[in-house]
């Protein structure tokens, strides 16, 4: 069952967001910069810095960045992108853990018997949850 859901979501996502690396790394650099403009609110500037040509790239690739700390994930303008991301992940992993160890008692109090019944009402929750979840962007 899980995987019927997971081919659902697959499809239903066509046309989602993407991170601006993949189009870049497939020649679509206007496409990507577009990405970094609208979703990242990178200048053009840095979106063109950023589709660099392959040498371009590869002299970018030599020259090290310098070291990151975690405090610039809550400097002013990335705060927000960075509880996004803790929100995000936290939705989609705390249910399993709120869900799994109760599930069997919840569904026998709905009288729902049987480990395969109560398998499929749990995916069937799960894939209406995705499903939901990706018509509504």
């Amino acid at each position: 069952m899980a995987h019927i859901a997971a081919a659902g979501q697959v499809v239903g996502a066509e046309g989602a967001g993407e991170s601006p690396s993949r189009p870049a790394a497939r020649g679509r650099a206007a496409e990507a910069a577009k990405i970094r403009r609208t979703c990242l609110g990178q200048s053009d500037a840095a979106a063109a810095a950023a589709t660099a040509t392959a040498a371009g790239a590869e002299a970018a690739a030599a020259k090290q960045p310098p070291a990151a700390r975690y405090r610039e994930l809550f400097a002013p303008g990335q705060a927000t992108k960075t509880w996004f991301g803790v929100i995000f992940s936290s939705a989609q992993v705390l249910p399993y853990f709120a869900i799994y160890p109760f599930m069997p008692q919840v569904l026998a109090t709905l009288q729902i018997s049987g480990a395969d019944t109560q398998n499929l009402v749990l995916n069937l929750a799960l894939l209406l949850g995705g499903v939901i979840g990706l018509s509504c962007r």
